[in-house]
């Protein structure tokens, strides 16, 4: 467990680093749509990449409470780099969890030492993990190794990330709970070419356009566990629960910027800061009881984490990332609405948190699902996050 005073001091230098680094380069990847390379590179030399990494490993073996401050730390300053850096550290649970001793001494010091980021492509085009987890893209033994076809979209950290765990289906197994297995793809590997198509509204700085897999062939130990496994540990859940994180981070960035902007500007003939307006200080009072609410469920999502089954952390996930979305939606809306006009000009970054935040709360699982399974939970009708789907 990471000490509360080595959690303040994470979380102190992450958010050095998102108002220092991050936030001033925010702007320049998000109209590039662009990997956010020197970020990257700024997590590794603070430490950051390795968030997820086993001490044991050299890396900060930070647990959730912690983890989930750092993310929201970082979101504060770009939305996008927040999102890589969640995904990555991810893959990291992921590896920790199901990879062998092998696989791990393997990995981590590509992370620790080397800086390397990995990411996680799961979307496919013909299928809404809204719904239910299924995957077509294929994957199938062959000798010594695996051959990998089909295409994803939505892949994250493209031509930008070192690795990138696969989510695949077993060729000819009709079951998905004995079908899934994720496979870690190098990069460079033959076979995969993408679009580079990535306009979108928001979240531009990840960098997702489409790959498509033509016979990729992997070693046979780059698998992580046996099919369905990575079901069965608790760790596709957390994915939720740190966009949950940056959802409230990036809502804190805009309502901030909007409180400071309120208090600058002056509006004669009164010559008085807006911030002076009853129905100014109400709407800004309004929005801050609904992130003070929404960070009271995460952070207590994410101290009961550790301790809880998979289905409870669904259930944790889920409701942190519900009340994340509706606030991430409305507080971003309605800063701008509160700074006027001018909220909308590119100068500032209110326009940005809001397609960041209309951009990212499309992540799965919708706010119908999430509901479902609150509402299940309430009832005593358990499930886990995602329903299993047969192919």
């Amino acid at each position: 467990m990471t000490t509360d005073v080595e959690r303040r001091r994470i979380v102190e230098l992450a958010e050095r680093l998102a108002r220092d680094e991050l936030a001033p380069r925010a702007a320049r990847y998000d109209a590039d749509a662009a990997n956010l390379v020197d970020s990257w590179r700024a997590l590794h030399r603070e430490g950051f990449l390795a968030a997820s990494v086993p001490v044991s490993h050299g890396g900060l073996g930070l647990d959730m409470p912690a983890y989930i401050g750092v993310v929201r730390a970082l979101a504060r300053g770009c939305a996008s780099t927040a999102m890589t850096f969640h995904m990555h550290s991810t893959v990291m649970r992921f590896i920790d969890a199901l990879g062998t001793d092998a696989q791990r001494a393997r990995y981590f010091p590509e992370v620790v030492r080397g800086g390397k980021l990995f990411g996680s492509w799961g979307s496919e085009p013909a299928v809404s993990l809204s719904r239910a987890l299924f995957f077509e893209m294929a994957i199938r033994a062959d000798a010594d190794q695996w051959v990998i076809d089909g295409v994803k979209h939505f892949c994250t950290m493209a031509l930008g990330a070192s690795y990138m765990i696969v989510w695949c289906a077993v060729d000819g197994e009709s079951d998905m709970g004995k079908a899934l297995l994720i496979a870690v793809v190098p990069a460079d590997t033959p076979g995969m070419t993408t679009d580079r198509q990535w306009n979108t509204l928001g979240m531009r700085g990840t960098y997702s356009p489409s790959v498509t897999f033509t016979g990729v062939r992997v070693p046979g130990d780059a698998v992580l566990g046996r099919p369905g496994a990575a079901l069965q540990i608790g760790v596709i859940e957390s994915f939720a629960l740190g966009y949950a994180a940056i959802y409230l981070g990036i809502a804190e960035s805009a309502l901030a910027f909007a409180a400071d902007y309120v208090k600058q500007r002056v509006v004669r003939p009164e010559n008085v800061p807006v911030a002076s307006d009853p129905t100014i200080q109400r709407h800004i009072g309004e929005l801050a009881v609904q992130l003070d609410a929404t960070s009271l469920v995460l952070e207590d999502s994410a101290s009961r984490w550790d301790a809880a089954d998979v289905a409870d952390r669904g259930h944790l996930a889920s409701r942190a990332k519900y009340l994340a979305t509706q606030a991430g939606l409305d507080v971003t809306s309605k800063a701008i609405q509160i700074v006027g006009g001018r909220g909308s000009y590119r100068d500032f970054p209110l326009e940005r948190a809001f397609r960041d935040v209309r951009t990212a709360t499309l992540m799965p699982p919708t706010v119908d699902r999430m509901l479902e399974t609150i509402g299940k939970t309430t009832l005593g009708l358990q499930e886990g996050m995602f329903k299993i789907r047969d192919r």
